[in-house]
């Protein structure tokens, strides 16, 4: 009996060490299958994030470089402003001394003095006969004709105008010409006043303007003393309408078509070609 009590003990201790041991085994495996799954859905919200805050910061260079380039133009314009005030007072002294004979009539053309050549479409509409007056607008004999208005004089209008300019009052300027070159359109001051109707038209950035009496003044008075000038200043307004090609033809042409052209103004036209990033 005490032998197999013996044994039975052996047996018993034995049972228990295996099941010890197989509970030890399966720990590590229970474990394992506690763990929680990998983490997918952090790692795409992780990637989402980044392409996010790629996409802001591409959008933030474009729009650094927006902003670049809109300083750049800006302070190209403050220049340009800065340099036309700073003009004026070349202007002033151009201007101090009148022209001779302002309010003379200018020869005729050679269209042999016809008084409609000069005149533009509204002008030539409104000129007529006797024969084509209205009867409700034909004076009766019982109401005498309005006086006329005495003509106005030539010289003093120009005058004004120069005395606007002048004064940096450029808008003043701007109305004055071009009220003169209406009144009269055949004076011998009508280039000049041309120039600067022109000149003021392109210091408030009325470019397109600008540039159509600037041509005028070209074809009206193509070796007139401030052609040269004229031609720069048309460049100037070609580039203010965005037509960079044709403004930098009009500054590299400068030194074939006008080559005594004056130091000022070939300096003026270097500096606006710079600006403009003209090629060479």
């Amino acid at each position: 009996m005490t032998s197999r009590s013996a044994l039975n003990s052996k047996h018993a201790r034995l049972a228990a060490l295996i099941a010890a041991a197989g509970f030890l085994f399966a720990s590590p495996v229970l474990a394992q299958t506690q763990l929680p799954p990998p983490a997918y859905g952090q790692a795409d919200a992780r990637q989402d994030r980044i392409e996010e805050l790629e996409n802001q910061l591409r959008e933030a260079t474009a729009e650094n470089e927006r902003l670049q380039f809109e300083i750049i133009q800006r302070d190209r314009e403050i220049n340009r402003l800065r340099g036309m005030v700073g003009e004026l007072a070349g202007v002033n002294q151009t201007l101090s001394t009148p022209p001779a004979d302002a309010g003379a009539p200018a020869q005729p053309g050679p269209s042999g003095g016809g008084g409609q050549a000069s005149l533009n479409d509204a002008q030539r509409a409104a000129t007529g006969t006797l024969g084509t007056i209205p009867a409700a607008a034909a004076p009766s004999g019982n109401n005498p004709p309005p006086a006329a208005a005495p003509p106005r004089d030539a010289a003093a209008d120009y005058s004004r105008a120069r005395e606007l300019l002048a004064a940096g009052q450029i808008a003043e300027a701007e109305v004055a010409f071009a009220d003169f070159l209406e009144a009269h359109p055949r004076a011998t001051t009508t280039a000049d006043a041309r120039f600067w109707l022109a000149y003021a038209q392109l210091a408030r950035n009325n470019y397109q303007d600008a540039a159509a009496n600037f041509v005028s003044y070209l074809q009206s008075a193509p070796n007139g003393p401030r052609a040269p000038e004229a031609q720069v200043r048309l460049g100037m307004a070609l580039i203010g309408l965005d037509q960079r090609r044709q403004g930098c033809g009009a500054f590299s042409s400068l030194a074939t078509r006008y080559p005594n052209a004056p130091r000022n103004i070939r300096d003026l036209a270097a500096r606006e070609a710079r600006a403009a990033q003209c090629s060479a």
